[in-house]
């Protein structure tokens, strides 16, 4: 079978995206060699996948957004019935092949999948809904650690999540949304973005990809405006990267200002080029706003 065209063009953009961010900064070669597999298969999956159809009745009351009350719960948007099976083999074994130490685990994992032993949707379902009880016993039935089981399923539904979320912001266009967590699926961001001539500031959900404006002199978790509440961090020579403090929550959030770079910006590629920033932030005792989860890989 003929590869698809959409599929190789967005799998050369993250591939571009990856070698300028590793001619910037040689010393994340290897995280960036251990990432990169995962970004450019889960970029030419979206690119093939069919847009989401949402109906009219998931449209979200104005009022209740209005209030911050997000259009969609997360377990829906990672809720992939019989696509598990195409998700679990793109995605594992370049996973396993990234990182070698959780190989075994995931492997584990397919198999239970494969078989029917495991329900990614049930886990997930109790997961993301704080189930915490459910998680312990579904993660002790296979053996594996809760946390790598959560990672590596949300690695790979990404595309579908981030897909279903676009078709909420298409109902979701033009109603007013002023909080820092995301209108979509409620999730805390992981990258806050300059753009536009005014330097505008844009939220990206670590979640699911979505991005809304947000006020520039905020912070997205608590909501402090007072300015010694807010410390903004960057190196010498790369002001247009920065993280961004908040003293009265202790979170943290980095950011880019995306005017200043050159050709196409993948977003989750920038976001591996900005771990300097992560650690100087955790020096100073600040977690991130929102988690990666890569935490079960260390």
């Amino acid at each position: 079978m003929e590869p698809d065209p959409r599929a190789e063009t967005a799998a050369k953009a993250v591939k571009t995206a990856l070698l300028k961010t590793e001619e910037d900064n040689a010393h994340l070669k290897d995280i960036l060699k251990a990432f990169g597999g995962i970004l450019i298969e889960r970029a030419r999956w979206k690119a093939v996948l069919p847009d989401w159809e949402c109906g009219e009745e998931e449209r979200p009351d104005p009022v209740r957004f209005s209030q911050g009350i997000p259009a969609a719960r997360r377990d829906s948007l990672v809720r992939l019935d019989s696509m598990w099976q195409t998700a679990v083999e793109r995605f594992f074994p370049i996973l396993a092949d990234g990182f070698p130490k959780i190989a075994e685990g995931l492997a584990r994992l397919q198999a239970s999948i494969r078989d029917g032993r495991f329900s990614p949707d049930l886990f997930l379902g109790a997961a993301l809904n704080g189930r915490e009880d459910e998680v312990l016993e579904l993660a002790r039935k296979i053996d594996l650690e809760p946390g790598l089981i959560e990672f590596a399923l949300i690695q790979a539904a990404r595309p579908v999540a981030e897909k279903r979320s676009e078709a909420y912001g298409t109902l979701t266009k033009g109603l007013a949304w002023h909080k820092g967590h995301c209108p979509i699926c409620g999730s805390m961001p992981g990258l806050s973005l300059l753009k536009e001539k005014e330097g505008q500031r844009w939220l990206r959900c670590g979640f699911c990809a979505a991005q809304w404006r947000f006020h520039r002199m905020s912070c997205p978790c608590c909501e402090a405006m007072e300015p010694d509440d807010r410390e903004l961090l960057f190196v010498e020579g790369r002001e247009h990267e920065m993280v961004e403090l908040c003293h009265k929550c202790k979170k943290y959030i980095v950011g880019m200002d995306v005017r200043s770079v050159h050709g196409e910006f993948i977003p989750e590629v920038a976001a591996l080029g900005l771990l300097h920033l992560d650690v100087l932030a955790q020096q100073r005792g600040m977690v991130p706003m929102y988690g990666s989860g890569f935490q079960c890989l260390a």
